[in-house]
């Protein structure tokens, strides 16, 4: 299915990010890239002073038009003179409006269904007949009104509904009035539901990221979590979050890219950065390095730093980072997905070569 964690930093800044593996059972695997998008423009966001990022977990198709529908919403409200539709001003608006392009894009779905077997739609259905070729046809059949309303009310799904059914999404941004706020839409639980939390994992392997944010914000203090994260350490804890549940879950995998939101900047394209191929990698690469031991806390965050912030090119920060683990031939062999109790074995075995 795929993951979508965010993590709000502060007031004006935070990241989400997600796998790029989508599959299903009996289905084959893929790496789809696009899981998070912004939802508005430089002149949208110059407008509203407003950042949001959509991250949808699930059936890629579908996500690919709540997007692109929200965004044709969003700016025809830019462009509407005449005020008849209000503009936008704060993300629980966009989000409102992204939940309800999902639940059309599920309904046209089960639309094409019902008219693929049955030649009627669910507005039909509910109406009790349907128009053919000028001719008034009422649904009489008992039969064939408790099958089509079994797919109208989502009770049967066949292998390709249901996992655009199971579609879920996380909105995430910046607004003026609320600062960082997040969203969770569920259009099969016809759920819009407000984050309050500050922090969010959907889709496959959320347990075990919700884990990791739970250990992490129990090991703090009220006011430390108020306070909030520096950016760098803010995206050690998320990539963190991700990376277990790529380790613990299927249908998780691939890169891990995602999308840094620093609502003070002056520009659309700096306040909404999207981190993906090597500088995403290596990214996740520090962190591994800090789980498995191979470097301090500190340090991992002033690499992060250095390659997210200070715009350091990835080659150098990796040069550094392979200076500064504790031993690079382990740290190498795990990234090669080498077993840990292997390689520790056989590192054992050398020193005692070596010894002898």
């Amino acid at each position: 299915m795929s993951m979508v964690n965010f993590l709000r930093f502060n007031d004006t800044m935070g990241a989400i990010i997600s796998d790029e593996e989508f599959w299903t059972p009996r289905f084959r695997r893929r790496l789809h890239t696009d899981n998070l998008h912004s939802l508005l423009d430089e002149e949208m966001s110059s407008a509203w002073n407003m950042e949001i990022a959509y991250g949808g977990a699930g059936y890629p198709s579908v996500h690919h038009e709540v997007v692109n529908q929200t965004r044709k919403i969003l700016k025809q409200r830019l462009l509407d003179s005449n005020g008849k539709e209000p503009a936008p001003s704060q993300v629980r608006h966009v989000a409102r409006i992204a939940f309800e392009c999902m639940q059309q894009v599920i309904r046209r779905r089960i639309d094409q269904k019902l008219l693929f077997k049955f030649g009627f739609t669910t507005d039909d259905l509910n109406r009790g007949y349907y128009e053919e070729n000028g001719k008034k046809i009422e649904i009489k059949n008992k039969e064939i009104k408790q099958a089509a309303q079994k797919i109208a009310t989502a009770k049967e799904k066949d292998a390709l509904l249901k996992p655009a059914m199971e579609a879920k999404a996380a909105i995430f941004g910046y607004d003026s009035t609320y600062g960082m706020t997040g969203f969770y839409l569920d259009s099969e639980a016809g759920v819009l539901a407000y984050n309050y939390e500050g922090f969010e994992a959907i889709g496959t392997g959320k347990y075990a990221s919700g884990m990791v944010f739970g250990l992490m914000f129990g090991a703090k203090t009220l006011a430390m979590r108020q306070a909030g994260f520096e950016p760098a350490e803010g995206c050690l804890e998320l990539i963190n979050s991700a990376l277990a549940a790529k380790y613990h879950f299927k249908e998780v995998g691939g890169n891990l890219n995602f999308a840094i939101i620093k609502a003070d900047e002056k520009k659309h394209a700096l306040r909404y950065r999207e981190i993906f191929d090597n500088d995403a990698r290596l990214a996740a690469e520090i962190v591994q390095a800090f789980k498995w031991q191979e470097l301090d806390r500190s340090k991992a965050i002033d690499l992060l730093n250095q390659l997210l912030f200070s715009r350091k090119k990835w080659e150098t920060v990796e040069q550094d980072l392979f200076k500064a683990v504790r031993n690079s031939t382990r740290y190498e062999l795990l990234l090669r997905n080498y077993k840990k109790d292997e390689v520790d074995q056989f590192l054992a075995t050398q020193r005692d070569g070596k010894a002898s």
